[in-house]
């Protein structure tokens, strides 16, 4: 027996335009974005049981095991070093300077650096490690 029935609608969303849209708005985004990649000393620090965070702004001094300095970032010659400090800090205030060298930096290029910066008139030398 053959009954007549209503007829069914069968509906088709086609999703090729929404697709391609998609596929547009990755391409636009990923032509229209900039990647870049900050200038960077690689470093090292060393292990601390005792270490501690601090809140203030600080002047941060790079440097690297193969003695490679970095001044808020900038790469620097040791030699400029105190030039490029001396702005930096503010007479009579105690400007946070932290030190970061890398675990494996010799002793002796870490003690001149320090003596630059003090040299330039930081007081304030904290010396940066990781706590454990």
């Amino acid at each position: 027996m053959d009954f007549e029935g209503r007829a069914r609608i069968h509906s088709h969303l086609d999703i090729a335009p929404l697709i391609d849209i998609v596929f547009l708005l990755l391409v636009f985004f990923m032509l229209t974005s900039t990647f870049m990649v900050p200038e960077a000393i690689e470093l090292e620090l060393p292990d601390s049981k005792t270490a501690s965070a601090t809140d203030a702004t600080p002047v941060v001094v790079l440097l690297d095991k193969a003695g490679q300095l970095a001044l808020n970032g900038e790469n620097i010659k040791l030699e400029k070093l105190k030039q490029k400090l001396k702005p930096l800090l503010v007479a009579g205030d105690e400007t946070a300077i932290i030190l970061k060298s890398d675990a494996r930096t010799e002793v002796q290029v870490l003690i001149i650096v320090m003596d630059e910066i003090r040299e330039a008139g930081g007081t304030n030398i904290s010396l940066a490690t990781l706590q454990k």
